[in-house]
């Protein structure tokens, strides 16, 4: 791919302290089977070996482009900074302790290419442990009316397995410190576009089981209730 050409996909991985399962994360892109794309990652001011793991691998392939925040700002401001640079015809979101399967973004860009009314689309995911074990095989809503339906009680939509159309003016809002995707997800629903989830797993979503998510498990419901009560009003 030419530097000056424009990739067909953007993909965005935010990274915080993520050492752990970051390898295995970028791997998981940069071997996919669709070729034309660009990796933008932000290191969100980690204080581990993160930035370390994506300077070796922005070394070895061109793709990638790298953001690192001197200080931590948070998985909105970070998501928005890639925004605002990415050149991709279509948007990939990607978490640093997720993987995408080989097919993902083959899949999706096909999948966008044949249905233009499609403004953002997911796909079913399995649930992961720490140590890479599937659990189980989660099934999400698949139509546009039924995703409707569900997102006003709860997120339907995988932020891992969201391939979005890229318009210039989606960003998150960065006041959402939690739920910042739920929230990103119902602004699409309000504006009536099309949102569809495909059959096909594409995502390991890796559950964690740490204190810390336990704690953030209650702010993400409370930010959710806001979400919700801003898609109402």
């Amino acid at each position: 791919m030419k530097q000056n050409k424009k990739p067909k996909i953007s993909v965005i991985m935010a990274v915080y302290n993520s050492k752990k399962f970051l390898d295995e994360s970028i791997k998981s892109i940069l071997n996919q089977t669709f070729k034309d794309f660009e990796f933008i990652i932000i290191n969100d001011g980690s204080t581990d070996k993160s930035l370390e793991i994506i300077k070796k691998y922005r070394n070895k392939d061109k793709r990638i482009k790298v953001i690192n925040n001197k200080k931590n700002l948070g998985r909105a401001k970070s998501r928005n900074r890639a925004l605002k640079i990415a050149r991709g015809k279509y948007i990939a979101i990607m978490d640093s302790d997720d993987i995408s399967l080989p097919r993902r973004l083959e899949k999706q860009y096909n999948y966008l290419e044949k249905n233009k009314d499609v403004s953002l689309l997911g796909s079913n995911f399995s649930t992961m442990n720490d140590k890479g074990y599937v659990k189980r095989k989660k099934k999400v809503p698949l139509s546009n009316k039924k995703i409707s339906e569900v997102l006003k009680e709860r997120n339907c939509i995988l932020h891992s397995s969201a391939m979005f159309r890229n318009q210039k003016k989606i960003f998150y809002r960065e006041k959402f410190l939690y739920s910042q995707d739920y929230d990103l997800i119902l602004r699409f629903l309000s504006e009536n576009k099309k949102i569809e989830n495909l059959k096909e797993n594409l995502i390991r979503y890796r559950l964690g089981n740490s204190s810390l998510s336990q704690i953030q498990r209650g702010k993400q419901r409370l930010f959710g209730e806001k979400a919700r009560e801003f898609y109402f009003q």
